[in-house]
């Protein structure tokens, strides 16, 4: 199909000698006026027009590509329409800021406010969080206990407070992007200017570096220093319980927050009991003539106290008694689980002759054949 001719100086306002400056000048006013989100009511001719002033600068602005246009009236093809209607409002004013400097930005969202607040707030960001595992008693993890520790952490520099910059320094614009935060690279093919954007890496994006860093820590705004604490270890922790300190980790970087600190709590096994959920179990034995005829025998308790657990004539081998409220105190609720004592009975293997004959006359008393 022939070519559809376009007055790009027509579009842009302009007289065919105007000068670069012009141009540009031309279309950053037009730019913002036409800009598909400012017209949402006719949006598809904002969206056309905003393509026809793009594709005008973009040949106009190129020494190149203009001499092309003014002795052939076109130059190569490029897709004007995808980009209009892919670049959203903030994304093109991003563009424009590193382009054209900081007035065009300003006139849309207002000034800034403070550079340097600005750069601080950039440049913060939380410290790390550490691990560190304590060790406590079977017991002391139904009673709860206070355990002190001693590790090593990153503190705030206490003379930049933080930040990193030495007191009575400032920042200045950074000299890899110039201030933009951003780094641009162009390449010019007979399809047009593709552009490609970055962050930049020495100022990480905010567009400044710092004058003169801290003196004391160095630029980095906090110092290793070796920390004593008392870490409170709940009542109700089991083996591999995770506690967690806020503020216990690391300082931040450009005066960020502090990390956290996360206590692993390891809890020794015990000997005699053994905790299923809230609840505890342990065993103990008595003599036969204990469980033939009853008794009441003196047991140990899970938190380290004892109470008397009452035996009725004829308990079986292997007869659990529930003791409740006993057993471990809930993380969740504080309420405390049951005790299960599991009785077993001992028979002996060696008895004197005396007993060996009371026995088989119980035995033929109850009817019961023996040795």
């Amino acid at each position: 199909m022939p070519r559809q001719y376009k007055d790009y100086y027509a579009i842009l306002g302009v007289s065919r000698d105007a000068s670069e400056e012009e141009i540009k000048k031309a279309y950053k006013k037009l730019i913002k006026q036409w800009h598909p989100d400012l017209h949402p009511e006719n949006k598809k001719e904002a969206e056309e027009k905003f393509k026809e002033i793009q594709e005008a600068y973009e040949v106009l602005s190129d020494p190149q590509k203009r001499a092309m246009y003014d002795r052939f009236g076109y130059v190569g093809e490029h897709d004007f329409s995808q980009q209009a209607s892919s670049t959203t409002f903030e994304d093109i004013f991003r563009d424009f800021e590193s382009f054209f400097g900081r007035d065009v930005f300003d006139i849309f969202f207002g000034e800034r406010g403070s550079t340097q607040e600005a750069q601080k707030a950039a440049r913060r960001r939380a410290g790390e969080d550490i691990s560190i595992t304590v060790e406590i008693d079977f017991s002391e993890s139904l009673v709860g206990k206070q355990v002190p520790i001693e590790y090593e952490r990153y503190e705030m520099c206490d003379h930049c407070h933080g930040e990193g910059i030495e007191p009575g320094s400032g920042y200045q614009t950074c000299p890899r992007c110039h201030g933009s935060g951003i780094l641009r690279e162009e390449r010019r093919s007979v399809f047009g200017v593709f552009v490609s954007t970055r962050t930049c890496s020495m100022c990480g994006g905010s567009g400044r570096v710092i004058k003169e860093k801290c003196h004391v820590c160095g630029g980095t705004g906090r110092l290793k220093k070796r920390v004593r604490t008392v870490v409170n270890i709940p009542a109700g922790v089991t083996d591999g319980t995770k506690l967690k300190v806020e503020g216990g980790g690391n300082a931040g970087y450009g005066g960020g927050p502090y990390g956290d600190l996360y206590v692993i709590v390891h809890v020794k096994p015990s000997k005699k009991f053994r905790r299923q959920d809230d609840d505890i179990y342990a065993e103990i034995t008595i003599d036969y003539l204990q469980a033939i005829l009853g008794t009441t025998v003196r047991i140990d308790l899970p938190d380290g106290g004892s109470t008397m657990l009452r035996i009725p004539p004829g308990t079986q081998p292997g007869t659990m008694f529930r003791l409740k409220g006993e057993g471990a105190p809930s993380l969740r609720t504080g309420r405390r689980g049951d005790l299960y004592i599991t009785v077993n009975v001992k028979i002996p293997d060696d008895i004197s002759g005396k007993e060996a004959e009371l026995l088989k006359q119980i035995a033929r008393m109850r009817g019961v054949d023996v040795l």
